[in-house]
């Protein structure tokens, strides 16, 4: 006697599949749109800059953070690399940036502790470089806990034509201050549609 198949079990797992494929479709489109909404800014944590070689002996790397060595005094001089991402070159051109900086510093007047950094760029045919921002903790803060300072200058950046870098220095000429940045977050904010 010849058996055959009955169609349920296959039909079945085949309307599973399609739902689970279904499912997985709808994840990932919004985990996609979640995504392009997050990663609209470039980002850094202070404990990912590139240290100079002649502050090597006095800066550390601290949890997320770059500070000075404890009991250490000095300059610490930090540099980050710019990268494009989705946000930071969404309009055509921008009229305004938004530059949020998180940091402590124990001393508001910056006589023994101070952090600064100033945000760069380079035209990769004609060289040079400019100045676009300059931040400086003098009489945004003071004490020992973390705080964040937001600027919003008229940056315009153009990825075709330039690179971008942040050059900064941490200072300190007493051991018992407070000098650590703990990250830089930027993105273009307002201007004309790109096209």
């Amino acid at each position: 006697m010849e058996r055959t198949r009955k169609p349920f079990f296959s039909t079945a797992v085949l309307a599973i599949a399609a739902i689970a494929l279904v499912a997985g479709a709808v994840g990932l489109v919004s985990t996609r749109t979640a995504n392009a909404q997050a990663g609209k800014s470039w980002t850094a944590a202070g404990a990912t800059g590139t240290i100079d070689d002649d502050s090597l002996t006095i800066a550390q790397f601290k949890n997320f953070a770059v500070t000075l060595n404890a009991g250490a005094t000095g300059t610490v001089r930090v540099r980050y690399n710019i990268t494009a991402v989705d946000g930071m070159n969404q309009y055509c051109p921008a009229s305004s940036s938004t530059i949020k900086t998180r940091f402590r510093n124990s001393d508001n007047a910056g006589g023994v502790a101070r952090l600064r950094y100033e945000l760069k760029v380079t035209n990769v045919l004609s060289g040079g470089s400019t100045t676009l921002y300059t931040f400086d903790s003098n009489g945004i803060s003071a004490g020992s806990s973390f705080t964040t300072a937001t600027a919003t200058p008229a940056i315009d950046f153009d990825w075709a034509q330039n690179v971008y870098w942040i050059d900064a220095t941490l200072f300190r000429s007493s051991a018992a201050e407070f000098c650590d940045l703990g990250a830089i977050q930027i993105w273009e904010n307002a201007g004309s549609a790109c096209p």
